[in-house]
């Protein structure tokens, strides 16, 4: 407040105007609520593998939670790139320029794609150099290098998830992407914990699921993607619209 009061004097602040605003609240809750949701069902992932691979041992288990985190690490900049594609999209689209969220999600599904296959190149190619910075244990490197190795191949399709999703935030509809990732959550969820009973089983076959899994929601998302933008992308101007090119020149 003392930084926007001291030096945008456009602004102010007028304390007795803060009085909740349902409407906006119950705008801002919708867009938030399924987001958030999100991040539960990774939690909900994330469990369901510790338990599946429990059986496996201490360095299975330390090798995966290792792998995870380099993961996460890699995602970094495409988990940037999708912070900045929300606001781009928003502004773009209460402005009412389609031809320039069409350009924005473009952009950013091409940009996220090619981040992708650089970090994709990496993890595949070099699992083992990761996995030791955190961990000199052969078997937690054994099992850390595997885990990379295979779910490096679905980081193109993680990166289109991440950036499509927040086009969604953009467009001001969380819902589809959160269907999405609970399609991935049941077609991951389920079979693997039916593979996992199976005499043979191997902790690489989660990874292969996992893999699929990711490749299905990015279809989903991409599909509910095109269909939300063909809905929402037809903007009805009033007779006395008048262009912002046309006022500017």
């Amino acid at each position: 407040v003392l930084y926007f009061e001291k030096k945008y004097h456009y602004l102010r602040f007028r304390f007795p105007l803060f009085r909740p605003q349902t409407k906006i609240c119950g705008a801002m809750l919708k867009i938030g609520v399924p987001a958030g949701a999100e991040f539960l069902l990774m939690f909900v992932y994330i469990m369901v593998v510790y338990a599946i691979i429990r059986g496996f041992g201490p360095a299975a288990q330390a090798g995966f939670g290792v792998g995870a985190r380099v993961m996460q690490a890699l995602f970094l900049p495409v988990v940037a790139l999708s912070f900045a594609v929300s606001p781009v999209v928003g502004q773009n689209f209460g402005g009412r320029r389609a031809d320039r969220v069409r350009h924005s999600v473009y952009s950013a599904i091409g940009i996220a794609s090619l981040m992708m296959l650089g970090l994709t190149l990496i993890a595949y190619l070099a699992p083992a150099t990761l996995i030791r910075i955190f961990s000199r244990d052969p078997r937690v490197v054994a099992f850390g290098s595997e885990y990379l190795r295979i779910v490096s191949l679905n980081f193109i399709s993680a990166g289109i998830v991440f950036t499509t999703s927040s086009i969604f935030q953009g467009i001001g509809n969380t819902l589809p992407p959160l269907f999405s990732s609970m399609t991935r959550m049941v077609f991951f969820a389920l079979p693997a914990l039916l593979i996992s009973r199976m005499p043979g089983f191997e902790i690489r076959e989660v990874w292969y699921l996992s893999v699929a899994s990711t490749v299905l929601q990015m279809c989903a998302n991409l599909l509910l993607l095109r269909h939300e933008l063909r809905k929402r992308l037809r903007f009805e101007e009033p007779e006395n619209f008048i262009p912002a090119s046309a006022t500017a020149s």
